[in-house]
């Protein structure tokens, strides 16, 4: 029996050390440790019996309360009173976001403590949800899709009933996942809630707020509500056929072209009096610049998909092309010639290939000089391919390279046209050389604001 009674006791004490180790553990896990700031002065006796209060406090609850006092004629009593907004003592301060002064409780030392271990046990138990909202990518194209997640994290150590309700603009259309959720977060945990919107097409570029997420959870009878950080994102200028169609149209109306086509015509009617002749030539020629950009434009586009990573490339290759044009203005102005003219070697090339008035050599003609030519065109196209890269998919994009590629070569195919039914060559070649000036200087100036909108990803 002896034996039996000691095994007995044995069994007590350890079931008995495991309840206080379970126990302790989880006092010192149900919220972390509470800092309570008290002001005093020395010579104040209501100072001293609230002292005392705080300290039977402390023995209570022990290391989950971390006590610092602070004298109030001292420098750095004062500072951290001021801190706090405090005029009076005695004064305690509860994990830094409740404040309670004698004005609270007069001489009434039982509700001194009653507010203080009402304080202490909201800072130790009282649920406190964080919320966060994240969107990718933040600049977008119209049509696209973005991805939203609201993470909710329990940074205390109890379970409580969260409700999240997320807040997007008219301009998003959810795709996948709810904006709606309803749970339990236990301590610690972290909750990722993630949908995806597509951007209407018709939304308006420039930037855009969206507003944080709200979250409602139970803090012991009470309901509390916390919102989300707002994000900013970006909605870039739309792609659309017509903007495509003109900027192939504004790349197309340059000199380069000007001069080559009323060169071509003046050969060709001179040398067969033909006017027929002219337009078959002119088509061919305009079919060869055609192919050449389109054909660069899909390879482009097949091998550097992600062009919109190289903005600031484009940005910096397009304000130089924009300043070469601009400076060209100048050039033109003081030498009377430009900057981008044909060597003789490549006149006397055209010449050849014109004289010898073939489907095959007009086509050439046409690859050759888009080119070489590529300086006066170039800069333009390479904004519309970061645009097609970014907002549009590969078959769409082909139509896109193709309309802008009809706007290069629909100049030359009325110049060609109105030159057939009486047109002068003389007379566009003259007004080309007027005019080249003029618009090599509007060329450029498009062309830095197009380099400076890439730079910056305004486009």
């Amino acid at each position: 029996m002896a034996g039996y009674e000691h095994k007995r006791i044995a069994a007590a004490v350890i079931i008995a050390a495991f309840l206080v180790v379970t126990l302790t553990a989880t006092a010192g896990a149900a919220g972390g440790q509470v800092s309570i700031i008290l002001f005093f002065d020395s010579e104040c006796s209501h100072c001293e019996a609230a002292e005392k209060v705080l300290d039977q406090i402390g023995g209570e609850f022990g290391d989950r309360i971390l006590i610092s006092k602070y004298d109030s004629n001292t420098a750095t009593g004062i500072e951290m009173m001021d801190g706090h907004g405090i005029v009076e003592v005695p004064s305690m301060v509860v994990q830094e976001r409740e404040i309670i002064l004698y004005s609270d409780y007069g001489n009434n030392l039982s509700k001194l403590e009653s507010l203080l271990i009402s304080s202490i046990n909201n800072a130790l138990y009282d649920p406190e949800i964080g919320v966060c909202k994240e969107i990718s990518p933040v600049k977008l194209n119209p049509g696209e899709n973005v991805t939203i997640t609201i993470s909710m994290e329990n940074k205390k150590n109890i379970t409580t009933d969260v409700t999240m309700i997320d807040s997007y603009p008219g301009f998003f259309s959810i795709i996948e996942g709810e904006t709606v959720w309803n749970g339990t977060l236990s301590p610690g945990e972290v909750k990722n809630i993630t949908y995806v919107a597509r951007i209407d097409p018709k939304a308006h570029s420039g930037n855009q707020k969206i507003e944080g997420a709200q979250i409602i959870y139970r803090s012991w009878d009470a309901e509390k509500s916390a919102v989300s950080n707002t994000v900013i994102i970006r909605i870039v200028v739309a792609l659309t056929l017509f903007t495509v169609f003109l900027a192939g149209l504004v790349a197309g109306a340059n000199p380069c072209l000007f001069a080559v086509v009323a060169f071509m015509a003046a050969m060709i009617l001179s040398n067969t009096e033909k006017e027929i002749e002219v337009i078959k030539f002119i088509v061919f020629f305009s079919f060869g610049i055609f192919l050449v950009y389109l054909l660069t434009g899909i390879g482009i586009l097949s091998f550097a998909s992600d062009l919109g990573s190289l903005n600031f490339v484009l940005g910096a290759i397009t304000i130089a092309l924009g300043i070469m044009h601009i400076y060209d203005y100048f050039y033109i102005k003081i030498k009377a010639k430009s900057l981008f003219e044909s060597s003789k070697f490549m006149k006397g090339v055209m010449e050849r290939m014109v004289n010898e008035n073939s489907a095959l050599s007009a086509l050439g003609l046409g690859a050759l000089f888009s080119l070489v030519k590529a300086p006066c065109v170039g800069a333009i196209y390479l904004t519309i391919l970061n645009l097609i890269a970014v907002q549009k998919a590969e078959l769409e994009g082909i139509i896109y390279l193709c309309i802008y590629n009809f706007g290069v070569v629909l100049p030359i195919l009325i110049i060609g046209t109105a030159i057939v039914v009486g047109l002068s060559p003389t007379k566009v070649d003259r007004f080309r050389k007027e005019k080249r000036a003029m618009i090599r200087l509007v060329t450029g100036i498009i062309l830095v604001v197009l380099g400076v909108f890439l730079t910056f990803g305004i486009i």
